[in-house]
């Protein structure tokens, strides 16, 4: 499974992680509110363009807030762009917390930021910092491109 189908196999607990509706995620990509819906329900294939517009709005988004963002590198990190570098128990460990915490923070009910220091602790309990540089900040090659834009674009298979 390659980046973009484990995004869109994710894509609703990455969007109730940064805190917005299908359509205000929609809003900041382009596209229409049911377009997310059916992307999460897996009715529609996430295309190549519609990765690199959700990563490049998610990537603002932690470059602006990083200290309310921090979930959602780990949810990142572990499920989509380097999920070889965790076990499965761990995963699944942080799968099942983040899918109880993430809609609290759709629904208001606490802050990114307070969730994020929670997911950082589970993490931290389970061992899943130590496994890489995490929480430094995003790769930048030739200029502002991120590493996952460039394994991307260059990628002939996707």
């Amino acid at each position: 499974m390659n980046e973009i189908e484990r995004l869109q196999e994710h894509l609703l607990l990455v969007r109730r992680t940064v805190g917005w509706t299908a359509e205000e995620f929609g809003e900041r990509i382009g596209v229409t509110r049911q377009t997310i819906n059916n992307l999460e329900a897996g009715r529609n294939k996430l295309n190549k363009t519609q990765y690199i517009a959700m990563r490049s709005v998610l990537d603002a988004e932690m470059n602006q807030y990083p200290e309310e963002t921090e979930m959602l590198k780990l949810i990142l990190d572990v499920f989509i762009d380097n999920p070889e570098t965790y076990s499965e128990e761990e995963k699944e460990k942080l799968l099942s917390k983040a899918n109880m915490v993430a809609p609290s923070i759709l629904a208001g009910s606490t802050s990114r930021k307070d969730v994020s220091k929670e997911m950082v602790a589970v993490a931290g309990g389970l061992g899943i910092l130590a496994a890489g540089p995490l929480f430094a900040p995003a790769a930048i090659i030739g200029g502002a491109t991120s590493a996952w834009l460039l394994k991307t674009i260059f990628d002939k298979k996707k």
